[in-house]
């Protein structure tokens, strides 16, 4: 994929740029792939929202629903820890 959704000129940083850093010149996104990038960013998003707004986290209080977020996305690297022992 183009480092541009949109065709763009090569640029770069001046010689005494704190970080130097270029890029080619970009011809843009083919609709195809613009489409379809769309989609699994809306896809994305509403995965995310049924996630957070699922009825499982009205469970918790508010001050806590962090933490079990947090817990159940380390629920994995748990198991394995525990299937190790």
């Amino acid at each position: 994929m183009p480092w541009s959704a949109e065709p763009l000129d090569a640029w770069e940083t001046h010689e005494n740029a704190w970080r130097p850093a270029s890029r080619p010149a970009s011809p843009g996104w083919d609709p195809q792939d613009a489409a379809e990038i769309a989609r699994l960013r809306a896809r994305e998003v509403e995965l995310a929202t049924a996630i957070v707004t699922h009825a499982y986290w009205s469970e918790f209080a508010p001050a806590d629903v962090l933490a079990a977020r947090d817990a159940l996305k380390r629920h994995h690297e748990q198991q394995m820890a525990d299937a190790s022992s």
